[in-house]
């Protein structure tokens, strides 16, 4: 999918944008996990709460801001957890 040198840009930059959630929402979405695409950042998992939902976004979006105009896509169920 990815060329050598290109994943191992995304790699770090998929990381980095997951430390910084999980900074942000003190590790509080379960299941995280980010995927670059090639206009697009994904962020996927689940929280207990709307609240929580809202802090991952702005992590992201703290993450990704000045980096090739990415636009932050959320796929973060809200509920109990299974």
């Amino acid at each position: 999918m990815y060329q050598d040198g290109i994943r191992n840009r995304v790699v770090p930059m998929e990381q980095s944008i997951e430390q910084q959630i999980v900074q942000r929402t003190w590790g509080r979405v379960h299941g995280l996990r980010v995927e670059l695409k090639a206009d697009r950042v994904v962020v996927h998992g689940c929280t207990p709460s709307y609240y929580v939902k809202q802090l991952a976004l702005e992590g992201a979006l703290d993450a990704v801001s000045g980096q090739d105009s990415k636009q932050v896509e959320l796929d973060i169920k809200v509920g109990p957890r299974l």
